[in-house]
């Protein structure tokens, strides 16, 4: 380089060109090429700087949702740990006669069976299920004069006082829903220690035993149904109570094939207050959103993100997402690009697709702001 500059100077000076003018020249030249590549390390480094940042925003979100699933899954553990252990004691023979145990005497008795009285008001017939929150009875309501479903609460939400009263409080709410396509709540009460719900008994099936029957339902069944669930929801969000925990099982279809959706707002039941750090609910991770993983607040628009899920798994015969424990399952809702409904069934409409996409985007701003602008984006049949 050095020759080549003292040659060049050499040239020029033989036309008349003064050698410090030629070496200033030279010397702003390499100025501004050093500007320039100072500004484009520069440029790279903001660019490496705010990939590292999205990067490391991505995994504290990661983390936070790895963390929300263990919270999930330790607290379904323990709720189911609490309802054998808390039954156990029930059964137990000095339970009755031992003061300590009376006071604290908050559990479903082992004694309940068929023909057991409860509140001197409902006579047990039959055991219908149960769930993460009790069991659910067919029973007779001597008062009304007509068989009701009883749900007898068990588990770690009897333990909290709080829990009782917020439990109370939920149902309280649920109980103003008043909608052809919602099951309805007749009373709440407490009797021998036993909170109960008593509400509109359905004889049928529901929408999960449905998609398991048929693998995935006719588009025009599928509509019907999906527009009565939508107004169910549409008239509860009105009301100003959210789900939190819409999932197939909780829609009962009675013997016309009627949509009712069950469980209205009792899912924060599942999550005692101060139990754990992020708050999460106890729900059913395939269909939760990912706000609801998350451990965040859950409004209407959770909702529509979990009929999105129910429509997708009616579509295409399988859930969304899946993994090998719930903690899987709700790190994919949050962190997992939704496989096209398309690609797992192409035969299903494009307007279908669209409509179940949109509902469930990971973003609630994009989602449908209600369970009616769901139902209206719905193809015809």
């Amino acid at each position: 380089m050095v020759p080549i500059v003292t040659d060049l100077v050499a040239i020029l000076c033989i036309f008349g060109i003064p050698p410090l003018v030629i070496l200033y020249w030279l010397r702003l030249r390499h100025f501004r090429r050093m500007k320039e590549l100072e500004a484009k390390q520069g440029g790279g480094h903001v660019a490496q700087l705010e990939a590292a940042k999205a990067d490391l925003e991505a995994r504290v979100q990661n983390l936070e949702s790895i963390v929300c699933g263990v919270d999930f899954e330790l607290n379904a553990k323990l709720n189911r740990l609490a309802s054998r252990q808390l039954l156990i004691e029930a059964s137990h023979p000095t339970r009755a006669t031992n003061p300590e145990f009376a006071a604290t005497e908050t559990v479903v008795p082992a004694s309940v069976s068929p023909g057991s009285r409860i509140a001197d008001r409902f006579v047990v017939q039959q055991r219908l299920g149960a769930g993460g929150m009790g069991v659910v009875y067919l029973a007779t309501d001597e008062q009304l004069g007509e068989p009701v479903a009883l749900k007898v609460i068990a588990g770690l939400s009897l333990l909290d006082p709080m829990a009782a009263d917020r439990f109370r409080r939920e149902a309280s709410a649920a109980r103003k829903v008043s909608h052809p396509n919602v099951v309805r709540l007749h009373d709440i009460g407490e009797s021998a220690g036993m909170l109960f719900l008593s509400m509109e008994y359905i004889a049928g099936t529901n929408l999960a035993q449905l998609i398991d029957r048929h693998g995935v339902l006719p588009l025009d069944l599928l509509r019907a149904l999906t527009v009565e669930v939508c107004k169910g929801l549409q008239a509860a969000h009105d009301a100003g109570v959210v789900h939190r925990d819409l999932k197939p099982s909780n829609i009962l279809l009675d013997e016309n094939q009627h949509a009712k959706i069950i469980d209205f707002g009792l899912a924060r039941l599942a999550q005692l207050e101060g139990m754990t750090a992020t708050g999460a609910i106890l729900g059913t991770p395939e269909y939760m959103s990912p706000e609801q993983v998350r451990g965040k607040p859950a409004d209407a628009r959770s909702d529509i993100y979990s009929l999105g899920a129910m429509v997708y798994h009616a579509l295409t015969g399988s859930p969304p997402f899946s993994g090998d424990s719930p903690i899987a399952v709700g790190f994919a809702h949050c962190t997992q690009q939704l496989p096209p409904v398309r690609e797992r069934r192409p035969e299903v409409p494009e307007a279908w697709a669209s409509v179940v996409e949109r509902a469930m985007s990971k973003d609630p701003g994009q989602r449908f702001e209600t369970a009616r602008a769901f139902m209206d984006a719905l193809p015809p049949a």
